[in-house]
């Protein structure tokens, strides 16, 4: 048998990139678009007014467009996270899953926004960034592994 030192220290060989990436990739924006719909929701007081198919349309239209809108920053959150190795053993692994998620989305938002004045970009930038950081907690919640 082998003597193992108090000085080693342990690393994870098999950190999941592939499932990590993958599922921020493909869900990261969709989640992030169902945020959206669930604002839409509680904001808009006429909602409960309208049929139940526009309802549905609303809901996939908001899934599909955050999942084609967020694509790029929750491909970058995900190669961030991978780069880090983070994995989900305390809650306060919320903070930085929610500033890479926040971050991702900012730069993200201000460069794809066209207008000349550069308040309404950091504005619609910090908004949007929220949702980013939030769907990012979410994703992370279900693609990060979780040791204890």
């Amino acid at each position: 048998m082998s003597k193992v030192d108090s000085n080693d220290t342990v690393t994870v060989t098999n950190y999941p990139k592939g499932k990590v990436i993958g599922v921020y990739g493909l869900s990261g924006g969709a989640i992030g678009g169902l945020i959206v719909f669930l604002y839409m929701l509680v904001i808009d007081g006429n909602i409960f007014r309208q049929e139940l198919t526009d309802i549905f349309k609303m809901l996939l239209a908001s899934i599909v467009g955050g999942f084609f809108f967020g694509l790029l920053p929750t491909l970058v959150a995900g190669l961030t996270i991978c780069k880090l190795k983070i994995v989900f053993d305390s809650i306060l692994k919320i903070v930085p899953l929610f500033f890479i998620g926040f971050f991702s989305t900012f730069i993200f938002a201000v460069w794809i926004i066209e207008t000349d004045v550069f308040l309404e970009k950091i504005i619609f930038g910090l908004v949007v960034s929220l949702i980013g950081g939030i769907s990012a907690v979410i994703t992370g919640l279900i693609a990060l592994p979780k040791y204890k």
